[in-house]
């Protein structure tokens, strides 16, 4: 039986989330890791939405995306994912689903929640034990918020601003930040928060 149309909100701010069939690894190289994050740029810029915050590991990736008024969601996720398979099938002559089914979505209806759904999607890389600090992890936008390194993917997070006056306040609050949500999971392992954000 063919699955129906997915209900999702026009408008709104969304923690999404796509994972690897079987949690397999989607990304073997840096090139490819490239290729997706121009798809990513390409989608931007077709269907309408900002990016406040990304992280793309080996076998899944995490997306925080503001949904503007003209901005289909559905098609967005499915035109990435669709053309992030037809790179991968080429390249592996692989056969079968390269994803585990649609996307996840949640709904980040808080908006004081924003900032530490962002924190949460950029200390992938630690919790995945990949590195020890999340700068060491150049495919996420951690470096774009805790050094103010340009990322053309990312466009800022609203309450990001409110973290300080100038660039290098922001800056060293959001590595402080950072370093007390990895202390705390290294205290209460995987939080709370996880299991709200997926």
């Amino acid at each position: 039986m063919p699955r129906g149309p997915r209900l999702i909100p026009k408008q709104g701010t969304f923690h999404i989330m796509i994972r690897g069939n079987n949690k397999r690894r989607v990304f073997y190289k840096n090139s490819e890791l490239v290729y997706f994050k121009n798809l990513i740029l390409k989608y931007k810029k077709k269907c309408g939405f900002l990016l406040y915050h990304y992280a793309l590991m080996p076998n899944h990736i995490h997306l925080c995306i503001k949904a503007l008024d003209n901005t289909n969601i559905s098609k967005a996720m499915q035109g990435l994912q669709l053309s992030y398979h037809h790179f991968h099938r080429r390249r592996y002559t692989y056969v079968g689903h390269l994803w585990q089914g649609r996307f996840k979505s949640r709904v980040i209806d808080k908006e004081d929640y924003l900032l530490t759904v962002g924190i949460y999607i950029e200390k992938n890389p630690v919790e995945g034990g990949i590195v020890k600090d999340p700068a060491d992890y150049p495919w996420s936008s951690y470096r774009y918020y805790a050094y103010g390194e340009k990322d053309p993917l990312v466009d800022p997070n609203p309450l990001y601003m409110d973290l300080g006056r100038y660039a290098e306040e922001r800056q060293t609050k959001y590595r402080e930040l950072m370093q007390l949500r990895i202390e705390e999971s290294k205290t209460v392992g995987r939080n709370d928060l996880q299991l709200a954000v997926l």
